[in-house]
Order: C-alpha cells, then sequence, then structure tokens
C-alpha cells in the first residue's frame, strides 16, 4: 500500500505565479506555486495569511498560450519554510 493518502493526483505548479487577494483586508501579494490538485492549492508565500482567511487566487504560468486560472482560496495551514517565507496549503472553489 502507498503510504501517499491523498485523495487526489497533485500537479506540480513550478514556473507558475500566484497572485493572491485577501478577501477581508484587501492585502495583495504575490507566491510561487507549488501545487495544485481538484480541491486544492499550495504555494510559497512572502507573507503569512491567516489560517482559516478567504481569499481570491490567480495562477500564471510561463506559457502565455494557457489561460490565468481563477478561483476563491480558503487556507487551511501556514508553515515557516525560511526566513520571510511561508508555505500556504488550502482548498479551492472555483469562480
Amino acid at each position: 500500500m502507498s503510504s501517499n493518502q491523498r485523495r487526489f493526483t497533485r500537479l506540480s505548479l513550478e514556473d507558475t505565479t500566484v497572485g493572491v487577494v485577501d478577501i477581508e483586508s484587501g492585502i495583495e501579494f504575490s507566491g510561487n506555486g507549488k501545487d495544485l490538485s481538484s480541491e486544492g492549492l499550495a504555494f510559497r508565500a512572502p507573507m503569512e495569511p491567516s489560517v482559516g482567511a478567504d481569499m481570491q487566487v490567480v495562477l500564471r504560468g510561463n506559457d502565455t498560450r494557457l489561460a490565468p486560472l481563477r478561483a476563491s482560496f480558503h487556507v487551511l495551514r501556514v508553515t515557516p519554510v525560511a526566513q520571510g517565507s511561508w508555505h500556504v496549503a488550502g482548498t479551492l472553489h472555483q469562480l
């Protein structure tokens, strides 16, 4: 049996920019994509969002032929990665 307990396959999001807007505060920032599944998103952020925050995200890859993906995002986990950097994970909801 595999040690991977995830319900859905994850796709790598290297070379993907994640534009983020915190709905409550209006604060905007950009992060770097880590992975994506049909229900979730993980990215590296330069600031620490609050667990439970609702956000709007826009994923933009380097290939300009692909349209940006826009979705609602709910923060489930925030983990410090390096000084001034956080790993953010949560659920996606299509707009």
